[in-house]
């Protein structure tokens, strides 16, 4: 099971505090791919790694998904 993790960033002069919620499916390397996002205690969608890049589900978080996905791959690194 992957735990909970608390990311801080900021991006365009604004403050982000918030919770990636790794999820269980679609897990490569003992690595989770998928991941729940709130920010500044709001859900914001789905970030996914995929070989590519990154991808998310949800328009309110498609502008943040680059320092999102720093702070996941900072995480797990």
């Amino acid at each position: 099971m992957f735990n909970r993790f608390t990311i801080y960033f900021s991006f365009e002069g604004k403050q982000y505090r918030g919770e990636i919620q790794p999820l269980q499916a679609g897990a490569q390397h003992r690595k989770p791919t998928a991941f729940q996002v709130f920010l500044n205690n709001v859900y914001c969608g789905l970030i996914r790694r995929r070989d590519d890049g990154w991808e998310t589900d949800s328009p309110k978080c498609a502008i943040l998904v680059r320092p999102i996905s720093y702070q996941i791959e900072d995480w797990y690194e």
